[in-house]
């Protein structure tokens, strides 16, 4: 499995950085791969629930916006 966070980077910075992330982790031996997978999850999970986090906050200065 290959899981990449890609949040904070700019758009034309993305190819680049995934394929740098696919040459440097093919290199690696499954279970640093595992870990690194899991790490790049964790990122992933923390982005979105930030981004949860700051869309119910907005929505509660609009009342119009449910919840």
């Amino acid at each position: 499995m290959f899981v990449i966070c890609l949040d904070g980077i700019a758009p034309d910075e993305v190819p680049d950085r995934v394929l740098a992330a696919i040459r440097s982790r093919l290199a690696g031996d499954p279970e640093e791969e595992r870990q690194v997978a899991a790490e790049e999850l964790r990122r992933l999970a923390r982005g979105r629930l930030v981004r949860a986090i700051r869309g119910r906050h907005a929505g509660a200065a609009n009342p119009s916006v449910p919840l």
